[in-house]
């Protein structure tokens, strides 16, 4: 097959694969992350309102106020009916609340008050494990982050919802143009460089019979050269001293400053990094664990992610590695 159809392939599989990724997967998310700091930024009152027209939309109306209205203009509780029984919803308003199964287990209390037979657990931040299965041996339905904004999508204004899918496809279409000039790179480099790997294997048997009768020292010289390293300060030592691992950390330190969404990385201790940023943690964070991966000394330091200026996010730490 010509080295040139091999590279044009290539070329296009990379590309396709590429706009599938770009476009179902990291333009929902772009634009999901969007959606929840425009929810987040409501005031309560507007957030409320949206609740209720989409629960209006399940066949739920309001029947008066949570027993829980203690004045916290981020947490709140509504009180609704279907027509046959009661609901009580717990909004967490605010992109900062990761759920445990102590809220679960606050809604559940709070609903035996206001005489519920079912609970929904709303909020723009997370949901962890633990949350969802008490909430499944509650019976209490629990929508975060990623089911809360296609569910309050339709009921924001249309100029606000328009301003982030433009956003979310324009930033599709300038890394959809970055990774098909990448493809194309790649598939140039395949088309150049086989040709001179095919030639460099077919004239190397040839090379090898001028010389039959080399002698067994001449033969082991080379060999003895090829099987010892040489250490020119770029090959990663698994154990290196404390100079060089310093050496490693400052190295990492300078390259994640570079790195579009993080403004800058330093070393808080031996092990751990902090990471100033812009971007967040999905767009951050594959740049960071595949520097550390490099380093296999430093690939289980605590990663330190401070918040966003000004974002709701809280400080988190993390680890590429466990061991």
């Amino acid at each position: 097959m010509s080295s040139w159809i091999l590279g044009l392939a290539l070329a296009v599989l990379a590309a396709v694969l590429a706009v599938l990724y770009l476009w179902l997967v990291r333009r929902p998310e772009t634009e999901t992350a969007a959606g929840l700091r425009a929810l987040a930024n409501l005031r309560w009152r507007e957030f409320a309102t949206i609740i209720g027209q989409a629960m209006q939309q399940r066949g739920l109306r309001d029947a008066g106020r949570g027993p829980d209205q203690g004045g916290d203009s981020t947490s709140s509780q509504l009180l609704m009916t279907d027509g046959h029984a009661r609901w009580l919803l717990s909004c967490k308003h605010g992109m900062a609340y990761r759920l445990g199964a102590s809220s679960v287990e606050e809604l559940a209390g709070a609903m035996d008050l206001a005489g519920a037979q079912s609970g929904i657990l709303l909020t723009e931040g997370r949901a962890e494990r633990d949350a969802l299965a008490a909430a499944a041996e509650r019976g209490i339905e629990v929508i975060d982050g990623r089911r809360l904004w296609p569910l309050l999508k339709p009921f924001l204004p249309i100029d606000t919802t328009r301003r982030i899918v433009d956003a979310a496809s324009a930033q599709a279409k300038r890394h959809t143009l970055i990774a098909c000039g990448g493809a194309l790179a790649l598939g140039l480099a395949v088309a150049v460089l086989l040709p001179r790997l095919q030639s460099g294997e077919n004239s190397a048997p040839a090379t090898v019979a001028a010389k039959p009768t080399a002698a067994p020292a001449q033969q082991a010289a080379p060999a003895a050269a090829e099987a010892a390293p040489v250490d020119d300060g770029t090959t990663i030592q698994d154990n290196p001293d404390d100079a060089t691992l310093t050496r490693y950390q400052g190295d990492i330190a300078r390259t994640l400053s570079t790195v579009p969404g993080i403004t800058r990385a330093y070393w808080l201790t031996r092990a751990t990094l902090v990471i100033d940023r812009s971007g967040s943690d999905q767009v951050v964070w594959p740049f960071i664990c595949g520097e550390l991966e490099r380093y296999p000394p430093l690939r289980t330091v605590r990663v330190q992610l401070n918040p966003r200026p000004g974002s709701d996010d809280a400080v988190r730490w993390r680890q590429c590695r466990t061991m």
